[in-house]
């Protein structure tokens, strides 16, 4: 079983900066998990939540900001005072310091309903990166995922479960050639494992943070767990 530092190695700095991407790599990790959304001037950020509320203070929405307004507030105090400073990276930061010594797992937070053009920025950034063999799209918007995959026949999809359920899930998936069923550790069950390997697909399980979680899903045969602490591993 392969780790995903989940959001970097977001255990131990602030979630999607790239002080946690930055030791996710100091720590060993092949793969890093983050996050994107949209700013009013169409720059792709780096970060969880549609707006700065649990990480730096401010209500205000992504979409709101231009990229400049976004990169003034400060999301590394909320963790700790010695990570005061950090800020929010665009999607370009993060690839300069990863791409090339880790695979990249970017989660589309909302598709183009929310931030229209989202799914055909990601696509030309990949495309002049030349990065798509070493990077995998997900989402629980699914209609984000069918959107990548009309732009890219060599997209890479992980599909984000959430609530869909089985049977449609199984359906999409083979509709948009998905290469991995992402679930929870809630949903992770020797049963759903199978059914998924029947169909071609890797089994990638979040957020893994214990050694006896990682022991349980390795048990069951999962290919990859996204954790805050990737220094963790599975013998």
């Amino acid at each position: 079983m392969f780790m995903i530092a989940h959001r970097g190695a977001s255990g131990h700095a602030p979630e999607n900066t790239l002080a946690s991407f930055r030791l996710a790599l100091e720590l060993g990790a092949r793969a890093v998990e983050l996050d994107i959304h949209q700013s009013r001037d169409g720059e792709l950020l780096v970060m969880h939540d549609d707006d700065f509320r649990r990480v730096g203070g401010r209500r205000v929405k992504v979409r709101a900001l231009t990229l400049a307004q976004a990169q003034g507030i400060d999301i590394g105090s909320w963790f700790s005072k010695g990570f005061r400073g950090e800020r929010v990276p665009t999607l370009g930061e993060v690839y300069d310091l990863v791409d090339g010594r880790a695979e990249v797992h970017v989660e589309i937070k909302h598709g183009g309903s929310v931030y229209p053009g989202i799914e055909a920025r990601l696509a030309a950034f990949l495309e002049r990166r030349r990065a798509w063999p070493r990077t995998v799209v997900s989402s629980f918007d699914h209609r984000a995922l069918f959107a990548v995959r009309a732009l890219e026949p060599r997209a890479r999809l992980g599909y984000l479960l959430g609530l869909t359920t089985m049977g449609k899930a199984w359906r999409e998936m083979e509709w948009m050639r998905a290469e991995s069923l992402n679930i929870s550790l809630r949903q992770a069950s020797a049963r759903r494992v199978r059914q998924a390997r029947e169909r071609g697909l890797r089994v990638l399980v979040y957020t893994v943070n214990t050694q006896k979680e990682l022991d349980r899903l390795a048990k069951l045969g999962v290919d990859g767990a996204f954790c805050n602490y990737p220094e963790l591993n599975h013998a």
